[in-house]
């Protein structure tokens, strides 16, 4: 167990780059452009990302390639702070990387289940593979779910999808495959907050990670409560059984009667204080969660917790930019636009 995790150093990296995201105005300014390449134009003057375009002309970039920047920049943003005094000597900050595998994984059973002639191969990103422990390469060939299984046997992740019953047309239910790697995935990454930390920086792991599942549950069951009419037994079938607010009032919210009588719960719990005012859970939801992870980014003194929270940050602050180049490539209204996104 690490004693000692302040690292000074890591942090005041950690919050130099914080002070790079994309403010409200600059979003404003970026959903006002009306073609990608303007678009492209500014995100490349940005002290965040002046970096990566160093070496591409954002006036002939391809949109597919600019997103693609934008995900690789936020993957080697995460490995350059992680090997700043040796934070990658530790198991749990390969968070990312495992959080990376499980989307390749999933990517390809969407093939699979979609009948796909091994397209993932041409769009499997580049800058992940010489990080991944799994041979993405092969396995994106496998045309039967029990291939893509004998490919990952012996890893983490073939204990896990090994036990997934196989339809007679050589598939597997997709949410279910997606539903236990999360679980597997954040039990690994809380037991890891857990044994090999101690003190505040474990509790404030914890607190983090509890309340990420929350956040991931309640958008969840709210869409399946609302698009798919689900059960409250169904609901809580297919959540994460880990829980930052209590069980108890998690399963409160997947009894409510309907979507609105939940969101109204919502509201009175921590997750709903001080929200914006928006239709789109998933806006009102990761805006308070953004709230959260600034105050612990800038509050705390510990660099796993500063290093987890600016991540998910990167994340979604990647997750808004592309959200706005898809918007602009659409001819989207930038006040349509603005409205959708994940902010304060």
């Amino acid at each position: 167990m690490l004693e000692n995790y302040s690292s000074n150093a890591t942090t005041a990296k950690i919050r130099a780059k914080y002070a790079q995201l994309f403010t409200q105005e600059d979003y404003r300014e970026l959903a006002a452009l009306r073609t990608v390449p303007e678009a492209a134009e500014y995100i490349s003057r940005s002290a965040r990302f002046r970096d990566a375009f160093a070496e591409v002309d954002p006036n002939t970039i391809h949109r597919g390639f600019l997103e693609e920047l934008l995900y690789r920049e936020n993957f080697e943003t995460y490995i350059r702070l992680c090997k700043f005094q040796g934070l990658d000597k530790q198991p749990f900050f390969g968070f990312l990387i495992r959080r990376s595998e499980i989307d390749c994984i999933l990517s390809i059973i969407n093939r699979i289940n979609s009948s796909l002639d091994r397209t993932y191969l041409s769009d499997l990103p580049g800058y992940l593979i010489k990080y991944l422990t799994i041979p993405v390469m092969e396995l994106s060939l496998s045309q039967t779910y029990e291939d893509l299984v004998a490919g990952l046997k012996g890893t983490r992740y073939g204990k896990v999808l090994k036990k997934i019953p196989v339809r007679e047309d050589g598939r597997a239910d997709y949410t279910e495959c997606e539903f236990r790697l999360r679980t597997a995935y954040y039990a690994e990454l809380l037991e890891q907050a857990e044994k090999e930390f101690s003190g505040s920086v474990s509790e404030e792991l914890k607190t983090i990670i509890l309340r990420e599942i929350d956040c991931r549950n309640i958008i969840n069951a709210y869409r399946m409560k609302s698009y798919f009419g689900y059960s409250p037994d169904e609901i809580k079938r297919r959540s994460l059984k880990y829980y930052g607010i209590g069980k108890k009032n998690m399963e409160r919210l997947y009894e409510a009667a309907d979507s609105e009588t939940m969101m109204d719960m919502v509201n009175h719990t921590i997750y709903g204080k001080n929200s914006p005012d928006t239709d789109n859970i998933e806006v009102e939801i990761n805006s308070v969660k953004i709230r959260r992870l600034r105050h612990y980014l800038t509050g705390s003194t510990n660099a796993p917790v500063a290093l987890y929270a600016f991540i998910i940050l990167c994340d979604i602050e990647v997750s808004n930019l592309v959200h706005i180049i898809e918007g602009i490539r659409y001819g989207v209204d930038a006040a349509a636009i603005e409205g959708q996104l994940i902010t304060l």
